[in-house]
């Protein structure tokens, strides 16, 4: 066991060397793969990127592992840190922020988005110019296909205004198209195919840097400094590129800076503040340790029963009565600050999960999966799994997920059987892998591995680590609670953006004479199971945690109706 245990907190450490390591004269990269990408582009004609890297972030792609992955900001795009949970291959990909702006599709995976307006905002960045095109203004011509016009003399002579509106008139110059993209249905005019001809990177590497054109190319005002100058603009996938006739040569082509119009469209901030900063709401009488603040995000939830991220990285809250609320906008305080229900009509339910695009409910008539497809906070989708089990009832029959992605849950067979099963959820059954063990508590995962918290004969409970045989289950003793203390169950913080709590502590809440509290334990590299100690105090009765994707700390008391926000403070040395 311990052999796995260690190559889990090796594998911490390398994601902790993605993390920022080398200043450019400001923010420091996140990761070295993208300081390596940025200094590969630095042969290219244009400024690709901007003059240096701007806010990093940990932000939801339901494809990646954990449902996560580490992104960094430029002026002129984004570069992602890309796992597929499907392959296990890391490579830097760019973002399509040109096509998400126009279109006003949020990418949270491959195939799920969130659906916002496309920014009313002038793609020179300036001040609202009627002559200057807007994203908005964008908006209609990303959904236009056209004919090839490479067969025609004819100069581009179409003129866009920040309204919309769309005239034929002499152009500044006699440009024409060159080469027609089938992909999508666009055509290049010649300016752009010769610039990407002659380009260093190679004559096909404009495909990676910019994508496949979505917009036909056209006239319009855009300003370069102060001055509004006549420019031929066509939107790609990922940049928009700009052409000026009447500038110098070596100054003609420029690129939107799509990278800090998107994060202020998304995140309602500058790129260049300091993240992750998470507020704790309003003060609370919890006492946690230096270099924590807590705080009441939400009160007034009846019956909290199980936390879990949904895969827009919003908070979701299940509770008894059957009903499940996503938190999808916190104040300036960082109290939630806007809910909706995302989900109802679930009976005792046991707990709640994420795997890629779904979220996983367990209640009495069996798992249900829902899935938000556009955005708006609602489940559109629900799905009732054929299983031939019954979940477990209570915690114990809560539903886990994996860093693969993979759902685990325990229940009793159907056919009446009364010893438990653990069983495997893929593609929408269930697999038997063996006995769960008895007088289980919950299950919680770390990584890859799967633990469980059990109940003694003597009545104490510990922490184990289950091995899967062939058709069995293997309990390896992990790690024991101090007398007095009763679990109810625990997780893994696995976030690598603060010096404390350190990747790789568990955290366990339950009570202790009658009050609620929260211990941690950080394993060894012997893979054996550390002492407890505690951690926050002043619950009256907490049910469930779970980790935001800036480190924050949520817990749900069940005893007074709030969840508690613990916030870290002590930053990751850059």
């Amino acid at each position: 066991m311990w052999k796995q245990v260690v190559l889990v907190l090796l594998g911490v450490a390398a994601l902790v060397f993605t993390l920022p390591v080398h200043e450019a004269n400001g923010t420091p990269f996140a990761s070295p793969a993208f300081e390596q990408l940025w200094i590969q582009h630095q042969r290219a004609q244009l400024d690709l990127w901007g003059e240096i890297p701007l806010a990093w972030r940990i932000e939801p792609y339901a494809d990646s592992p954990g449902g996560r992955r580490l992104v960094q900001y430029f002026d002129r795009g984004r570069m992602e840190l890309t796992t597929l949970a499907s392959v296990n291959r890391t490579s830097v990909t760019q973002g399509r922020l040109a096509w998400e702006l126009t279109t006003g599709n949020i990418a949270i995976g491959s195939d799920l988005f969130i659906r916002r307006p496309p920014p009313d905002l002038p793609i020179d960045g300036g001040s609202t110019d009627p002559r200057v095109p807007t994203y908005a203004t964008l908006a209609a011509l990303v959904s236009e296909p056209a004919p090839d016009r490479t067969v025609t003399s004819q100069a581009i002579d179409s003129w866009i205004t920040a309204d919309g509106s769309r005239e034929h008139a002499t152009p500044p110059a006699p440009v024409r198209s060159s080469r027609y993209i089938a992909t999508t249905r666009h055509n290049l005019p010649d300016v752009t195919v010769s610039l990407f001809d002659r380009s260093p990177l190679g004559p096909n590497a404009w495909i990676e840097v910019f994508g496949y054109p979505i917009s036909e190319p056209f006239w319009a005002y855009y300003r370069r400094g102060e001055t509004a100058l006549p420019s031929l603009i066509q939107v790609f996938e990922r940049r928009i590129l700009v052409y000026t006739p009447s500038l110098p040569a070596d100054q003609r082509f420029t690129l939107v800076n799509t990278g800090r119009h998107y994060y202020r469209w998304r995140y309602g901030a500058d790129p260049s503040r300091l993240w992750p900063d998470p507020l704790p709401g309003t003060p609370v009488s919890i006492q946690v340790p230096p270099h924590f603040r807590a705080g009441l995000f939400l009160e007034g939830v009846r019956d909290p029963v199980d936390l879990a991220l949904a895969p827009d990285g919003n908070l979701l809250v299940l509770t008894s009565n059957g009903t499940v609320l996503l938190v999808t906008a916190e104040d300036a305080s960082g109290r939630a600050s806007r809910l909706t229900t995302f989900a109802s009509g679930l009976v005792v339910p046991r707990g709640i999960a994420t795997a890629g695009p779904w979220v996983y409910v367990t209640d009495d008539q069996g798992l249900v999966r829902l899935r938000d497809d556009d955005g708006d906070g609602i489940a559109d989708r629900t799905q009732r799994l054929p299983l031939a089990f019954r979940p477990l009832p209570g915690p114990a029959g809560a539903p886990v997920t994996d860093a693969r992605g993979q759902v685990y849950l325990a229940g009793l067979a159907k056919d009446g059987s009364s010893a438990p099963y653990l069983y495997l959820i893929t593609e929408g059954h269930s697999v038997p892998l063996g006995p769960a063990p008895t007088s289980l508590v919950r299950l919680f995962t770390w990584g890859e591995l799967l633990f469980a918290l059990v109940q003694t004969e003597e009545g104490r409970v510990h922490v184990v680590r289950l091995d899967f045989g062939s058709r069995t289950v293997v309990a390896e003793p992990f790690l024991d609670f101090p007398a007095g203390f009763i679990p109810g169950g625990g997780l893994a913080y696995t976030t690598q953006l603060w010096a404390d709590p350190i990747p790789g502590t568990l955290f366990f809440w339950g009570t202790r004479e009658t009050a609620g509290t929260l211990l941690r334990a950080v394993p060894g590299s012997d893979g054996q199971g550390a002492p407890t100690s505690p951690f926050a105090q002043g619950f009256r009765y907490p049910v469930a945690m779970t980790v935001g994707l800036d480190g924050t700390l949520y817990v749900a008391d069940a005893g007074t109706g709030q969840l508690i926000k613990i916030v870290p403070t002590r930053r990751q040395a850059q």
